[in-house]
């Protein structure tokens, strides 16, 4: 179990489960990258929307990610790395197609967090669901 301070003073905590030598008393390490990029989505996809005067209701995001233990370029033994990651985006709106489109690009194409899983060579995998607004 350990606590990480920020730089600016936020504290989080990580652990690892019971099986892998951790207490389970925290989310694991690679958990927070996944919630990194559902988070960096979500952020994006707000900001886009607004500058964009795109109307929605909730934005509601749910991020998988898959690991698997490949070949290490250090030693010979596997070592665990992030094979892929899906979101699926529940987003309200009544917008139009063309305005969804452009919103979809634009918030993709903005999130670093998406970025760094692309450049590592795992684009991340978005899947959206449009939702009519609630009455």
């Amino acid at each position: 179990y350990v606590e990480i301070k920020t730089e600016t003073n936020h504290i989080f905590a990580t652990d690892e489960p019971v099986a892998a030598g951790g207490q389970d008393k925290a989310a694991a390490p690679l958990m927070y990258l996944g919630g990194a990029l559902a988070a960096c989505q979500s952020v994006q996809i707000t900001k886009v929307a607004e500058a964009m005067r795109f109307e929605h209701g909730t934005i509601n995001i749910k991020c998988s990610t898959t690991t698997d233990y490949l070949t290490s370029a250090h030693e010979d033994k596997p070592v665990m790395r992030f094979c892929a990651a899906e979101l699926i985006i529940d987003l309200e709106t009544n917008e139009s197609e063309k305005k969804i489109e452009r919103l979809k690009a634009v918030a993709e194409d903005r999130c670093p967090v998406g970025r760094l899983f692309a450049d590592a060579g795992y684009p991340p995998v978005l899947v959206w669901n449009i939702l009519p607004m609630p009455s």
